[in-house]
C-alpha cells in the first residue's frame, strides 16, 4: 500500500455517493439493496475487483449503526465466541449484497480483491472481506477503509486479522465514529491504523472530523 493508492480508495469513497461514477472499468456493477438500503459499487478489471461500499446517507443507514447494543453470532456457529455489529452484520448479509458480490466473484474468474469504504460503508467492507476469504481462500485480499467504527469482539478480531491481514484503517484522531461502539463493551478494531489529523487536546471527538473532505487533506501529509 502507497500513498497514491490510499488516495484512489478515498476518492472511490468519495463517488460511492453518487449513483454515476465517472471513471470507466471493463465493468462496473451497482448493488442497491432497496431492502436494508445498502449500496456497493463493484469496479473489475480483467481479474481484479474493487469493492466500495457507500457509508451512511439516509435515516435507515444511521437506524442500522445505533444497534451496537446489541451484538451476534454472525454465521449461526453457536460454538463459536465470536461477536459482530447485529446491525451492520445484518444488513450485510442480504442476498442482495453478499450473494450478489458472491456471484460476481465466481462469474468474473476474480483472482484479486481490493475493498473499501467510509463509515458504515467501512464496517460492511471489514465485514465482506473476512466473508470473501472463508469463501474464496485462494484469492488475494487488500482491505483501506476510513473513518470505520468497530465492528466486532476480540474474537472477531483474531479470526479476521488471521485471514485479512492486509487492512488498514485510516483513522483521523478527532473522528467520533472510530471510538464506537466503545471497546467496554467488548468491540475492537482490526487491522492495522494509520492515524492522520492533530489531536486538540481542548476539543471532544466529533462528527465534523468523520468527513471526507477532513481525510483528504490529512492523507496529503504523510
Amino acid at each position: 500500500m502507497n500513498t497514491a493508492k490510499i488516495i484512489k480508495m478515498l476518492e472511490y469513497c468519495g463517488m460511492s455517493y453518487k449513483n454515476t461514477q465517472p471513471e470507466s472499468f471493463n465493468k462496473i456493477i451497482f448493488i442497491n439493496d432497496k431492502i436494508t438500503d445498502v449500496q456497493c459499487f463493484l469496479r473489475i478489471k480483467n481479474d481484479e475487483m474493487t469493492i466500495t461500499f457507500r457509508g451512511s446517507d439516509s435515516c435507515k443507514d444511521w437506524i442500522v449503526n445505533s444497534k451496537f447494543w446489541s451484538s451476534v453470532i454472525p454465521y449461526n456457529n453457536y460454538h463459536s465466541k465470536i461477536r459482530v455489529h447485529s446491525g451492520f452484520i445484518s444488513a450485510y448479509k442480504s442476498n442482495s449484497v453478499r450473494g450478489r458480490i458472491q456471484k460476481e466473484v465466481e462469474r468474473n474468474n476474480i483472482r484479486k480483491i481490493v475493498l473499501t469504504g467510509h463509515s458504515y460503508g467501512a464496517a460492511l467492507a471489514i465485514l465482506c472481506a473476512v466473508d470473501l476469504e472463508y469463501n474464496f481462500p485462494k484469492n488475494d485480499y487488500e482491505v483501506i477503509v476510513f473513518g470505520c467504527p468497530r465492528v466486532g469482539n476480540k474474537y472477531f478480531q483474531k479470526s479476521y486479522n488471521l485471514r485479512v491481514f492486509k487492512t488498514l484503517r485510516v483513522e483521523n484522531v478527532n473522528d467520533v465514529v472510530t471510538k464506537v461502539p466503545f471497546a467496554f463493551m467488548g468491540y475492537r478494531h482490526v487491522g492495522a491504523s494509520l492515524k492522520i489529523g492533530e489531536k486538540n487536546i481542548f476539543s471532544l471527538p466529533n462528527m465534523r472530523s468523520h468527513t471526507l473532505q477532513k481525510y483528504y487533506p490529512g492523507i496529503l501529509k504523510i
